[in-house]
């Protein structure tokens, strides 16, 4: 009979060791019960393993959870902006030419109507400065000169200039409407950092420039109805400018700046024996950052 009550106490702590943790309570029993050391070790043992087990799986299972969202959220943000700065840049500067005039049959017209012509220019263009402070982006400017009325530097006020055989006395005047650059760019470069809020960009702008001039000439006859041409010509070529910004900083959203800009355009165009040379430049302008 006491045999039968061990066994019996003995099946009983043993099913409830498989269903249940191993506490101090349990435990206790165990050793009342009349098992062994080992066998109370190898029981709670087993389960505490069990338990153990499915905890570090788990955790496991959040780690991994927790370091795949980081890990994709990371990505995200480098595939969407790998950039440091963006900004849009709006600017205007100066402009000025020149125009020329030669004649191959009438050599004594050379250079007689030769005078230089003023302007101005637009910007507008995007650059990504990256982490390694070089930049790149693209833009258009427009770029547009033009002048007064000019007659020969032989005129003299009150009398004609110019006598032919068949029509007599007359005066020439050349009037450049327009001599206009619209140049869309490429932009690469390298952002000089000198403080935390003042810089030097150094940049090459690359593109295609397509040009237009557009001019007249009037005829003043002393004996004839006067006479007015308007003529106009264009082209385009490969542009490259190189530009020198200078930026300030004023917050996160805007800066304004100055650069020297070596660039221009230039061209020809012929009538008869005549030619026509046009050229504008622009060398200084202003402009406003804004930060994206």
């Amino acid at each position: 009979m006491k045999y039968l009550l061990t066994i019996l106490i003995l099946f009983i702590f043993t099913s409830n060791v498989f269903s249940q943790e191993c506490d101090e309570t349990t435990r206790a029993r165990m050793i009342k019960s009349g098992l062994s050391d080992k066998t109370i070790e190898e029981q709670c043992g087993k389960i505490g393993e069990k338990v153990e087990s499915k905890d570090t799986v788990e955790e496991e299972k959040v780690s991994e959870k927790v370091e795949s969202k980081d890990t994709v959220e990371e990505k995200k943000v480098s595939e969407e902006d790998p950039s440091v700065d963006k900004r849009w840049r709006f600017g205007g500067g100066d402009g000025s030419g020149k125009f020329a005039y030669k004649d191959s049959s009438v050599p004594e017209l050379n250079g007689k109507f030769d005078h230089d012509l003023t302007g101005g220019t637009f910007q507008l263009s995007y650059i990504s400065i990256k982490e390694d402070n070089f930049f790149y982006g693209g833009g258009w400017t427009s770029l547009n000169v033009s002048g007064g009325e000019t007659f020969s530097e032989d005129a003299l006020p009150g009398y004609y200039t110019y006598y032919s055989p068949t029509y007599g006395y007359f005066d020439i005047s050349v009037t450049v409407t327009s001599f206009r650059t619209n140049f869309f760019y490429g932009i690469y470069g390298y952002n000089y950092v000198i403080d935390d809020v003042m810089s030097l960009q150094p940049n090459i702008r690359y593109g295609m420039k397509l040009v237009v001039a557009e001019w007249k000439e009037k005829i003043e006859w002393r004996s004839y109805s006067d006479q007015e041409l308007e003529k106009s010509t264009t082209f385009h070529q490969f542009g490259l400018d190189l530009v020198f910004p200078f930026v300030y900083k004023i917050n996160e959203n805007w800066g304004f700046g100055a650069d020297i800009c070596i660039c221009g355009a230039s061209g020809k165009a012929t009538a008869g024996t005549g030619e026509y040379e046009f050229s504008n430049s622009n060398v200084v302008n202003l402009f406003f950052d804004y930060h994206l």
